[in-house]
């Protein structure tokens, strides 16, 4: 039975995936690759480690240096314009209704910690979350790490949670900790089809909600 839910930020309660491409698409005109990246091709595309996407999309290994400059102009790109994107459809209303249910809720991302909160504040909604929990260190841990530690923190049993997410990550993460997750493909950098391969997986926010909602 669950007990807890953790959210996931970016692509999952915040809808940010068009904002993603378009900073992917800076970052890649810095290394001289003519505009014109899509949802579909970034979906079709993206991979881990983000450097060898990268390669990909520009068709020959990319050295340090435009790694650097790459970086710098997707970050310049997202900051700029993360302020007005708006939360993913439905997202006020399903923490309300896991909060109705006597469910406990808590943010895990790997975005940088502090913009994280920075972030949440921007848009009112720390008050829903027992925690929140961004990239602490900067040290290239894993989303399981991350989820690990964030469960350690709370005193979960990882067995009474459920993770709703939007990527491939978040599905392995689950599974290395023995969680339970849901998948959201609305804003997911990833095909829906692809995100049913590692773990259910839904079309929108207020379906993963009805998910979350059976599993109590």
């Amino acid at each position: 039975m669950v007990e807890h839910v953790i959210w996931d930020w970016n692509g999952t309660l915040l809808a940010d995936v068009h904002a993603v491409v378009d900073a992917t698409a800076a970052s890649l005109a810095v290394m001289g690759v003519e505009p014109g990246l899509d949802l579909e091709q970034y979906r079709s595309t993206f991979r881990r480690p983000l450097r060898d996407f990268y390669t990909d999309l520009v068709g020959r290994p990319v050295d340090d240096a435009e790694w650097a400059r790459a970086n710098a102009a997707f970050g310049s790109h997202y900051l700029g314009v993360e302020p007005g994107l708006p939360l993913a459809e439905g997202a006020t209303d399903a923490l309300e209704r896991c909060a109705d249910a006597g469910l406990g809720q808590s943010v895990l991302s790997m975005l940088a910690h502090d913009q994280l909160h920075a972030t949440l504040g921007r848009r009112g909604l720390h008050d829903w979350f027992a925690r929140v929990d961004g990239d602490h260190h900067h040290d290239g841990r894993s989303k399981a790490e991350a989820l690990a530690a964030h469960l350690d923190v709370l005193g979960l049993d990882p067995a009474r949670v459920v993770l709703v997410g939007d990527t491939l990550d978040d599905a392995a993460a689950t599974a290395a900790v023995g969680s339970a997750c849901v998948l959201v493909a609305e804003h997911s950098t990833h095909h829906e089809a692809d995100l049913r391969t590692v773990a259910p997986a839904v079309a929108t926010l207020p379906e993963a909600v009805e998910r979350v909602l059976a599993m109590r």
